[in-house]
């Protein structure tokens, strides 16, 4: 057996990677923000839901008030990701600040991201406190992405998604597995 050690959380260690999102917004003056997330799940098919789980000290708290947009970012935008998720909107406009194009959504006020391949819009219909961090449920009402970014009824093999890792560690990779095939000796699709 090999020798075992203790970690510190297991949120950013053991349920890691993690997709990451950027989160569109409208604050209560009206202005988008864009937060960066990877904290993320889809909880529901059938009303279709998707939750976000954020820190109530974060600015991004305050602006989930009814809507938001999960923006997918790809491996091409990793230094705008770790940019969104190191500067508080409060003060500044991240869009401009980071060089991000929001682009009206199809349903919801909040923008979508013109440079993400995949946008899927939520009404929020439940909050949940957990600890120090509310869980924000939203019912999809819109989901809309570039003309080639699903293939076969998932995400296409050309877009790579980021995962996080913990800390300033991303994983990026176009690597898929089938499960059938991996059975019949034919490991990747």
């Amino acid at each position: 057996m090999k020798d075992k050690t203790k970690f510190e959380n297991a949120a950013s260690t053991v349920f890691a990677p993690q997709l990451v999102g950027l989160v569109t917004t409208i604050d209560r003056a009206n202005r988008p923000n864009v937060a960066t997330f990877a904290w993320i799940m889809s909880t529901s098919h059938d009303p279709e839901l998707v939750a976000v789980s954020v820190s109530r000290q974060r600015y991004t708290y305050e602006c989930l008030t009814d809507e938001f947009v999960v923006n997918l970012p790809t491996k091409e935008l990793l230094e705008q990701v770790w940019a969104v998720g190191t500067l508080s909107g409060r003060n500044v406009d991240k869009f401009q600040a980071i060089g991000l194009t929001p682009i009206p959504a199809e349903v919801v006020k909040p923008p979508r991201i013109a440079e993400c391949p995949t946008h899927i819009e939520c009404r929020i219909i439940d909050t949940l406190d957990t600890g120090d961090h509310t869980i924000f449920v939203g019912e999809v009402v819109a989901k809309s992405g570039d003309s080639d970014a699903m293939k076969d009824g998932i995400l296409n093999e050309r877009i790579e998604p980021l995962f996080h890792l913990g800390g300033k560690k991303f994983l990026c990779g176009r690597e898929r597995i089938d499960v059938d095939r991996r059975r019949r000796g034919k490991d990747r699709v």
